[in-house]
């Protein structure tokens, strides 16, 4: 069995219908030759082991018994994705875990976890830490919509340190 990508439509397909299964495509016929392309059909050099033009691995050669083929697959070409990096570590697991908390709650502390967050290479923690500076964001939006609003008095804040030295009473 040979996959074929179609140079029509772009979809991969099994050679042995001879065509592509989703336009129609009729693949053309590849020679039984050690060095042929099985992706693109070029004829490489005898010490190629790697198609010259589409970099695909020449997978036929060294497998000729008799002049056929022993069960050929075709790899195709897929882009390389982005490295794994770091594994979560317990350390960040509990770290995401404050992350939500403080950013719940408020404060610089949760911004500063969910900037360490982003930073990983590890994407999950990387989401983490954009869900986390979101909720800070959320925060730091409806504390400025109140206090435009006048929901929140100008003062509000001069009340919040007295009612904390503990000689005044909240005003509303």
């Amino acid at each position: 069995m040979v996959f074929r990508r179609c140079p029509q439509c772009g979809s991969t397909s099994d050679d042995a219908y001879g065509f592509c299964i989703k336009c129609g495509y009729e693949f053309p016929e590849i020679p039984k030759t050690e060095t042929t392309c099985p992706l693109c059909g070029f004829q490489n050099p005898d010490e190629a082991d790697y198609c010259v033009k589409c970099g695909t691995p020449l997978i036929f050669k060294n497998q000729l018994e008799n002049n056929s083929y022993i069960n050929p697959v075709v790899i195709n070409k897929t882009p390389a994705s982005e490295p794994v990096g770091e594994k979560p570590s317990r350390f960040h697991t509990i770290l995401v875990v404050l992350g939500y908390l403080f950013s719940i709650l408020g404060g610089l502390v949760g911004l500063i976890i969910a900037i360490y967050l982003i930073t990983r290479k590890d994407r999950s923690l990387k989401k983490h830490g954009y869900i986390q500076l979101a909720i800070f964001l959320f925060y730091i939006i409806l504390i400025a919509a109140l206090y435009a609003t006048g929901n929140i008095p100008p003062d509000a804040i001069a009340q919040y340190k007295q009612l904390i030295a503990g000689n005044g009473t909240l005003r509303l």
